[in-house]
């Protein structure tokens, strides 16, 4: 297929779907797969780097690295990024590479090298121009399912000036836009990618929850209940990459501990239970993701693993694995996109009588009621495609599929899929790090209506 064809063949299948109801077409998701994959033949890597200014004296050795324009990013974090070396050959190709690896941190609005004659002596100069990084702000949003979140959040992406994010959150979250079941959520997330430049990195979770909750599992409903839970988790993480960047492979392994207590208020608790949950987790990552101006380029894979035991202090036993797969594909034109997801999760039980995994939700399978189906083998498809307008590079509208399916592990059926799809548009705050404004209308196959999804953040 070349790349013409390939659009084509997409948007005959997009007609399809939203001509049919499709909730068994396996076959067509798997040809939606193909397609995707056609489409992205005949594709590129981005536009060529400009002209760096002084290249004419890249004949010598480098004998500075000076960095203008960080004002709160430590430079120790900048230099991991950079290939060229102090008193090594001038590279302009390690000076290129230099600037993508920099901007991939997701923390500048811009990126460019110079390189000038001071004394004679050759030195290299990175400008940067950073974005905000803090965002104190009183919270009222709606996420992508309709629940409205109000309180205070902190985010912070570049904590300490060392890439390290933190993200402190207190607040009322309420179902249905503030109609259905309410409750209090408090967390605080901190990660830090390398210790002072070290191969090892942190990963910690606390987080608080009193909230009203349906006690609901595979559309049977058994009561209505409080529910309030603890959770303490800590992971190290250790990259087995040469460069001391933050791309490549890492592996990671931790606990995880959480407290539930269940109060009903209604009905009965069904297959609901207290208990206190210790899991173990150990898993692998390859992050390849380049990231241009307005998209993002490569891809990303790995595993995690998670197990229990109640002969090791927990009160469940159970064994998980998820496994992912993304891949961002740059179109020949610099501002279209294809970017593919595969998920797949196994697992032979949950904690308090729950399943593993669940379907439907603005972030799963667009246009499917959050959390509508659960079970322990998930199967999961997201492709989008994306293009940007052209005088317009901040905006881009999307055309997206979303298949997949949850099972119980005794009742597994490989042809029973949700298909659902539609369009969208996304907006790139370029002052903000990582923060994208999304809105998605997704076919709803269960109605046979359109639902809208509004969010901060991209789909993946």
């Amino acid at each position: 297929l070349n790349r013409v064809s390939g659009l084509i063949l997409f948007s005959r299948g997009f007609s399809c779907l939203l001509l049919r109801r499709v909730r068994h077409c396996y076959a067509c998701a798997f040809l939606m797969i193909y397609i995707a994959l056609g489409v992205a033949i005949g594709t590129g890597s981005a536009a060529a780097a400009d002209a760096i200014p002084g290249e004419e004296f890249c004949n010598r050795e480098i004998e500075s690295i000076r960095f203008v324009g960080n004002d709160v990013t430590k430079a120790a974090v900048l230099i991991r990024e950079v290939p060229q070396k102090l008193g090594a050959q001038c590279s302009l190709d390690d000076i290129i590479d230099g600037i993508q690896n920099i901007q991939d941190l997701g923390l500048f609005k811009s990126v460019r090298a110079e390189l000038e004659l001071v004394d004679a002596l050759l030195e290299l100069r990175y400008i940067v121009d950073e974005k905000i990084f803090i965002l104190p702000l009183p919270r009222l949003s709606r996420t992508s399912d309709g629940e409205l979140r109000v309180g205070v959040q902190i985010r912070w992406e570049n904590f300490l000036g060392r890439l390290h994010r933190l993200k402190l959150t207190s607040e009322k979250r309420q179902e249905d836009n503030g109609r259905g079941r309410s409750g209090f959520v408090h967390s605080a997330r901190y990660t830090v990618p390398r210790f002072l430049g070290s191969d090892f990195g942190l990963f910690l979770n606390v987080a608080a929850e009193r909230r009203n909750v349906e006690l609901e599992q595979n559309e049977v409903t058994f009561g209505e209940a409080e529910r309030q839970s603890f959770v303490f988790e800590t992971q190290i993480a250790r990259w087995l990459n040469q460069s001391k960047g933050v791309r490549g492979l890492r592996y990671h392994a931790g606990f995880r501990v959480i407290d539930r207590e269940y109060d009903v208020t209604s009905g009965e608790a069904g297959p609901f239970t207290d208990g206190t949950d210790l899991s173990f987790v150990f898993g692998v990552e390859n992050q390849l993701v380049r990231r241009d101006t307005y998209r993002r380029r490569g891809k990303s894979y790995g595993f995690a693993f998670r197990f229990a035991d109640e002969q090791l202090a927990s009160s469940f036993s159970y064994k998980r694995l998820d496994m992912w797969g993304i891949w961002y594909l740059p179109l020949v034109d610099p501002q279209k996109n294809l970017n593919v997801q595969l998920r797949l999760g196994l697992s032979d039980g949950a904690p308090f009588g729950d399943h593993s995994f669940s379907i439907g939700g603005g972030d799963v399978l667009r246009g499917v009621d959050k959390g509508r189906d659960t079970g322990d083998i998930l199967m999961l498809l997201n492709v989008e495609y994306l293009s940007g307008f052209f005088s317009y590079p901040a905006w881009r509208w999307v055309v997206f599929l979303d298949a997949g399916n949850v099972f119980e592990t005794n009742d597994v059926d490989l042809l029973d899929q949700n298909l659902s799809g539609g369009l969208g548009l996304r907006y790139k705050l370029r002052s903000l790090a990582n923060t994208d404004l999304r809105i998605d209308l997704a076919w709803d196959p269960d109605r046979n209506s359109v639902r809208p999804f509004f969010a901060s953040r991209l789909t993946f």
